[in-house]
């Protein structure tokens, strides 16, 4: 039996109300990644519609001069709050609105064994946005975006 979509929210909102802890322990060792059905390596990539809550998406880079891949996808939101994108690669995450770069509110390691690299929180007020990836060492990179309860 494969985990749904609410498992991989459940990981997300369990991570954001019981953040890891920083200590010098190991990480533990992962009888291997969480197998869903979109995430970290079969989601669908985001098409011109951008990206949408809750849903995972696989945003295609483009190959920089320094060898780095980058791209971006629109984002909209309805309703004013606290948003994480999750990554499941390396990468940097800026989301800017009518060209200004937004300040994140806090950023961390996604769960243990999720396949989740990143998780980055921005406030957003109703709009569009555009979610730019940097920085990355691979052409395309998981990405989902979650409201914080």
């Amino acid at each position: 039996m494969k985990p749904s979509h609410s498992v991989l929210l459940l990981a997300l909102m369990l991570a954001s109300v019981f953040p890891a802890q920083a200590s010098a322990q190991p990480s533990p060792t992962c009888p291997g990644p969480i197998t869903l059905p979109d995430w970290p390596d079969g989601a669908a990539a985001v098409t011109d519609k951008g990206l949408s809550l809750g849903a995972p998406a696989r945003i295609v880079l483009e190959r920089r001069a320094d060898g780095s891949f980058a791209g971006q996808a629109a984002l909209e939101i309805e309703r004013a709050g606290h948003y994480e994108i999750s990554l499941g690669g390396p990468a940097w995450v800026d989301v800017s609105k009518d060209g200004v770069t937004l300040a994140s509110q806090s950023h961390r390691h996604g769960p243990a064994c999720s396949g989740i690299r990143k998780i980055v929180t921005f406030s957003l007020q109703p709009g569009m946005y555009e979610v730019r990836l940097s920085r990355s060492s691979a052409p395309a990179v998981q990405a989902m975006v979650t409201p914080v309860p």
